[in-house]
């Protein structure tokens, strides 16, 4: 049996936000409504399938953390969070195999091919909130102690991204949505128009079904983001290190209604 030391469980906190602050999530909420995932989350899968795009399986895992790490590694947010990380690509990689684990189980993790030229995530808005069950079932709560030991300052740098979290629970509150929780596209496959195929493709999902769609975006994709219907709703500055770098809330609505 494995003992986590006390420092290890409260850096664990950032990835279960939720967990900590909303008094309604809590583990036994989650174990009483196991039964309930499965004729409502049927559903979803035909309503949100992509026939002609492929569904990332437990096997492709490493392989989309190697495109994960590639492509946020120039992003200026996730840059000035790893300036005094010396294993940057490994810390990448295994921060975002929990976003890649969360999609597996709970949410539509697509990409083009087989290839992963580009990665979209998913997760309707029933399982959006990352609580600690859900985390623990999707076999990514032990990446976050992974992170205690290799990027111990990357996590205080980015702990602020918490309250975007906050924010889509309280915003996006009795809507119908799909969270789109992580977008990445390999380096050697950007400016070929592969994001907004993502985009486009569940957009049509979306639009027939009435779904909105949420995102936040730093400075550095809000714009492409404009591009696809998708209208700020809110504009917060996120403190990465010695930094503050704005962060836009982003909803799209069906048909691109107001």
């Amino acid at each position: 049996m494995t003992i986590y030391s006390d420092e290890e469980i409260l850096v664990s906190k950032f990835f279960i936000i939720e967990f900590n602050y909303n008094s309604n999530m809590n583990v036994n909420n989650d174990i009483d409504n196991l039964s309930k995932i499965t004729s409502d989350y049927t559903e979803k899968e035909t309503m949100f399938e992509l026939n002609n795009f492929y569904r990332l399986t437990n096997n492709d895992i490493k392989k989309a953390t190697e495109v994960y790490a590639r492509a946020y590694s120039k992003i200026k947010l996730y840059e000035k969070a790893l300036e005094d990380v010396e294993e940057k690509s490994q810390v990448l990689k295994t921060f975002f195999e929990v976003a890649i684990r969360y999609g597996l189980k709970y949410g539509f993790p697509y990409a083009p091919s087989e290839q992963l030229e580009g990665i979209s995530i998913w997760i309707p808005h029933e399982k959006a909130d990352m609580t600690m069950w859900r985390l623990i079932r999707s076999g990514g709560f032990k990446n976050s102690f992974k992170l205690v030991k290799i990027g111990r300052d990357f996590l205080a740098s980015v702990k602020g991204l918490s309250q975007l979290d906050k924010d889509r629970a309280k915003n996006m509150v009795g809507k119908r949505y799909l969270d789109l929780m992580s977008l990445a596209v390999d380096p050697e496959y950007q400016r070929k128009g592969i994001a907004s195929k993502l985009l486009k493709a569940m957009f049509k999902k979306t639009d027939s079904c009435g779904y909105s769609t949420y995102v936040s975006a730093d400075i550095d994709n809000v714009d492409f983001y404009k591009k696809h219907g998708f209208k700020v709703i809110k504009e917060i500055n996120i403190k990465i290190n010695n930094y503050d770098l704005p962060n836009y809330e982003m909803v799209r609505n069906p048909n691109n209604t107001t």
